[in-house]
């Protein structure tokens, strides 16, 4: 093992969490107390809310020039926007605290990540995005972004950042939706384009529209082309299952499939909340294939697992056979 090697293999996920956040935070990371720091902060949240509800009232006066604001008692005011102030303050502070506790939870299972530190601007970027996060679901995805981040620096660009930035919670179920069935081909992660196919696991055209203004998929319709022959074959494939596409003679042969792909940024986005794929769509499509380019040999095979260098091992048995 190599010197680099040995001092990557000596970071520990926590403590380069804990070195990364600490200037958001304020103070050392604590992940075993940042529950009770949160209930402390909501019941703090609650007092200062309350006293902001029970004192909004501005003293108003109506003359001949029209309604004005009576400021004579500008302490009053002053100290009603300052508890405003605190208030949004506080609520910024408890959102980026919960996304680093979601974090440090999806960092739990890492042995081990990269030595190299995670730039300061981006984790400036990320938690000038968090800190109006508050729904829970969304803290989530930000915190596995973090994870992501911390095990290894540059995963997430700020295009991505910005984008989910501005994703509301129905747009990202609706994204969790549709990368549920997102299938890879070398490089690329698309859906096929079939409406029937698409409609049937409730994907319709005007989602993908939707997912296109969000900076995430494309809507434009492209064309994966594939070239097969009995002995040369092309995959398409998902976690749980291996599609093989292969000719039925020697000479090659070219296949177009229509399909929808997803950004770069959607790329990122799939990688950091490793959707629960569908197992049935990708043999609805490897039977939509077989059937549509007839001069096609098309297998389904169950994926046993995939090493670190990319190579899928998989059980031989084709779940098309009937």
């Amino acid at each position: 093992m190599s010197k680099s090697e040995v001092i990557q293999a000596l970071v520990s996920p926590a403590e380069k969490l804990i070195e990364a956040v600490s200037g958001a935070i304020g103070k050392a990371y604590e992940p075993r107390h940042i529950r009770k720091m949160a209930d402390a902060k909501a019941y703090e949240l609650k007092i200062i809310s309350d006293a902001v509800r029970n004192n909004c009232d501005v003293p108003i006066v109506y003359d001949s020039t029209g309604v004005l604001i009576d400021t004579s008692d500008f302490e009053e005011i002053a100290k009603r926007a300052s508890s405003r102030l605190a208030y949004q303050e506080i609520t910024k502070q408890q959102n980026i605290e919960a996304v680093a506790d979601n974090a440090y939870q999806e960092l739990q299972g890492a042995d081990s990540v990269s030595s190299d530190p995670v730039d300061p601007d981006w984790m400036f970027r990320f938690f000038n995005a968090v800190e109006n996060i508050s729904n829970e679901d969304m803290q989530k995805i930000w915190g596995r972004i973090l994870a992501g981040e911390i095990q290894s620096p540059s995963r997430y660009s700020y295009r991505t950042l910005e984008k989910l930035r501005n994703i509301t919670k129905e747009e990202a179920q609706l994204f969790q939706k549709v990368a549920a069935l997102s299938l890879t081909h070398g490089y690329l992660k698309f859906l096929l384009k079939d409406d029937s196919l698409m409609n049937k696991y409730g994907i319709y055209f005007s989602h993908i529209i939707k997912l296109e203004e969000c900076g995430i998929m494309s809507s434009q319709s492209l064309s994966l082309n594939l070239s097969i022959s009995n002995e040369k074959t092309e995959i398409v494939w998902n976690p749980h299952i291996l599609g093989i596409i292969a000719g039925t003679a020697p000479k090659v042969d070219k296949i177009s499939l229509p399909v929808y792909i997803f950004t770069e940024a959607g790329y990122q986005l799939l990688d950091a909340i490793q959707p629960e794929q569908n197992k049935t769509y990708i043999l609805d499509c490897l039977e939509h294939i077989r059937s549509k380019y007839k001069k096609t040999n098309v297998t389904a095979h169950s994926i046993n697992f995939v090493d670190s260098d990319g190579q899928i091992n998989y059980n031989t048995l084709d779940m098309l056979q009937r």
